[in-house]
């Protein structure tokens, strides 16, 4: 009976003594570095210059058109003033509209593909946590959630490397 308290003894403080496996990864370098986040950032970028460009060369015309009435405005009859007038008005906000609709869709479809690209990220650590055996893996960012690890627990290229690797260029 003493022999079998002393092993249940043994075996408690070997599971008290058993470390939990953990590292850590750097999450500002996991999402700077994602291949697929940087590409849909450049996307995202390329289309935003396209509508500026776009929208800019709609503007010059408007303002062509506003220089004209400037120019030739005193010598229309009130009435061509009141309508010319109302029309560059309606044009300046048409163009207004459009800008903030075009961005603001642009913005909206940017915001869903990154929120998607950072949850596929949390998954890949996830993942790579269960299939290797870890019970933590800790997020290092400018909050300071860890503020020093083991460089050998940082798990960010290894993890960076995986999801690189498995990522194809969709062009």
């Amino acid at each position: 009976m003493k022999k079998i308290g002393v092993l249940l003894v043994a075996a408690m403080m070997a599971v008290a003594c058993q470390t939990e496996k953990t590292g850590f990864v750097d999450t500002e370098e996991l999402l700077t570095e994602y291949a697929e986040l940087k590409e849909a950032k450049e996307r995202f970028t390329k289309e935003n210059d396209e509508i500026m460009a776009d929208l800019e060369l709609k503007i010059k015309a408007y303002q062509i058109k506003e220089d004209l009435f400037r120019k030739n405005g005193p010598s229309m009859s009130r009435k061509k003033q009141e309508e010319k007038y109302n029309e560059l008005g309606a044009e300046a906000q048409q163009l207004q509209q459009e800008r903030q609709a075009r961005i603001g869709k642009l913005q909206v479809e940017s915001q869903e593909v990154i929120d998607s690209l950072i949850t596929k990220v949390k998954t890949k650590v996830k993942d790579y946590g269960k299939a290797n055996g870890y019970s933590y893996i800790y997020g290092s960012n400018d909050a300071g959630s860890v503020l020093f690890g083991k460089e050998e627990l940082d798990l960010t290229k290894t993890i960076l490397k995986e999801m690189n690797d498995n990522y194809t260029t969709k062009e």
